[in-house]
């Protein structure tokens, strides 16, 4: 009976095992020409609960709270603190395992709209 169980059990995990990574696959991006983000699905998700109305009176609001200076000045500083955080992240990994630089380098390579950047 073990002997059965087991002959019938293997293959059918192996099989089972083959389309797991597309059971657990995420779905692509609605703009292919922008990078996959989980956080902006889930973004999309909440606003599509709400009407045409309430999204247009959120977005008008949005643009309206951007002219503020302060939040303005705010967004500046984000932006100052990510490219920071990007400048020293590198060095970190390179330092962490110097065999990864030619990883980083492909990865430069593929953002042709950032592939020169230092």
């Amino acid at each position: 009976m073990k002997l059965k169980l087991t002959l019938l059990l293997v293959p059918a995990l192996a099989c089972v095992s083959q389309f797991a990574p597309n059971a657990f696959a995420q779905s692509p991006p609605d703009r292919p020409d922008r990078p996959f983000r989980q956080f902006q699905n889930e973004r999309r998700a909440r606003f599509a609960n709400l009407t045409e109305d309430e999204r247009a009176r959120l977005r008008a609001a949005h643009q309206k709270a951007m002219q503020d200076p302060a939040l303005q000045a705010a967004r500046e500083k984000l932006k100052q603190a990510r490219r920071e955080f990007r400048e020293l992240l590198r060095p970190a990994l390179l330092k962490a395992d110097p065999s990864i630089q030619p990883i980083l380098d492909k990865l430069r390579a593929d953002r042709p709209d950032k592939g020169d950047r230092q």
